[in-house]
């Protein structure tokens, strides 16, 4: 098969830069692995150039960058049915991206939709778009029979809810590059993995992402202090960035708690550093809002971290709580600071969970893992 995989929404990703995280990418070589050719359309709103990357086993995968029509986090790309031609899959992305519909009504046959989000009462105005498009459009899904791909459970059954029929909704996952998380010589180390090895007593919790209310930094916090009445030499690290009232608002909470010298904080680090700050850490913690999936869980799994988190889209495919890590509602940071001191206080248990985390990602959870899901669905069409 020929594949396009398009991403119809305003983010300008650079292929030639790291690319552990752009999953069109990581989905495109494990394809080309199994002797499909598969190429990317990306969005520019610089020069339109096409980009060449490297894919084992196959012809080197084509990035497209092109112009689009850009309106309410939406693409348009007017002037490719030629490229469009070429393919006999189009995997876009998202039920409610509007060129995600158009191809689904212009080339029924051909389009398959990959989607992430799930109702959250936290995504109001997502909410509220989706109930405009759903009055509108979402019928022509129905009459085309499209196909759908969805990141989760929690994905499936909100598309389901929208009275597609559980033949066009398959759950396939999310996946990593595991070979863009191995050693890098030059890498060297961040300040705060220099941080972290110089603390020689108590636990070390870890958080990486965005500085914003979704996460709730707050909720770490006061888990931090929970920690601490019984393991006092704890210590919680962040890397991470975000509005400057907002981030400013937890740095003043850090000190209304007195947890000053108890907690570290790292704005920015290059993915290829980010190994040796996993691997100092004993626990990974994302209490998290809303996920559609969340790349960081699958990274610190792969470093055999013990995660804890929420129920969100990548805990619902990833965590069997307390076999490989540990999910639980973000109500009560008394409970978390139990579950943490609970798993440290029984190292067998703690390196078994860690090695199931592991394992989870290496053997369900890499993009070669999920390639034959994907294809599955593209033969359905």
């Amino acid at each position: 098969m020929k594949i396009l995989i398009i991403r119809p929404w305003p983010s300008l990703l650079d292929v030639t830069k790291n690319t552990y995280n752009i999953q069109e990418v990581g989905l495109a070589k494990a394809l080309v692995k199994r002797g499909h050719s598969t190429d990317i359309l990306f969005w520019t709103d610089g020069d339109e150039m096409t980009v060449e990357v490297e894919a084992e086993g196959g012809k080197p995968i084509r990035v497209f960058y092109r112009h689009g029509k850009v309106l309410l986090k939406n693409v348009w790309f007017s002037g490719q049915d030629a490229l469009f031609a070429q393919y006999d899959v189009l995997q876009t992305a998202e039920y409610n991206q509007m060129f995600s519909w158009h191809l689904a009504g212009k080339y029924p046959e051909k389009t398959v939709i990959y989607h992430g989000p799930y109702y959250s009462p936290f995504n109001k105005n997502y909410n509220r778009m989706c109930r405009v498009f759903d009055a509108f459009f979402v019928g022509r899904y129905r009459r085309r029979g499209t196909r759908f791909l969805t990141k989760s459970e929690l994905a499936r059954k909100f598309l389901l809810e929208k009275r597609l029929s559980p033949e066009q909704v398959t759950t396939v996952g999310v996946g990593i590059d595991a070979e863009l998380l191995h050693d890098r010589p030059d890498a060297g180390q961040t300040e705060l993995e220099g941080k972290m090895r110089a603390q020689k007593k108590g636990l070390k919790l870890l958080y990486i992402g965005r500085i914003e209310p979704r996460r709730d930094p707050f909720f770490l916090l006061d888990v931090l202090a929970e920690v601490r009445k019984s393991d006092p030499d704890a210590c919680l690290y962040l890397i991470g960035d975000g509005d400057e009232a907002y981030r400013d608002s937890v740095k003043a909470a850090i000190g209304e708690k007195g947890l000053t010298d108890w907690v570290f904080w790292q704005k920015k680090a290059p993915q290829y550093q980010m190994k040796g700050v996993y691997q100092q850490a004993d626990f990974f913690l994302l209490p998290t809002e809303y996920e559609i999936f969340g790349m960081v869980l699958l990274e610190a799994m792969f470093f055999r971290r013990v995660v804890l988190t929420t129920p969100n889209g990548g805990a619902d495919m990833l965590l069997r709580s307390s076999e490989n890590g540990i999910v639980l509602e973000k109500s009560d940071p008394a409970r978390w600071a139990e579950a943490l001191l609970d798993v440290a206080a029984d190292p067998a248990k703690k390196a078994r969970m860690e090695q199931a985390a592991y394992e989870t990602v290496i053997h369900e959870n890499t993009w070669d893992a999920l390639a034959d899901r994907f294809l599955k669905v593209y033969e359905k069409r």
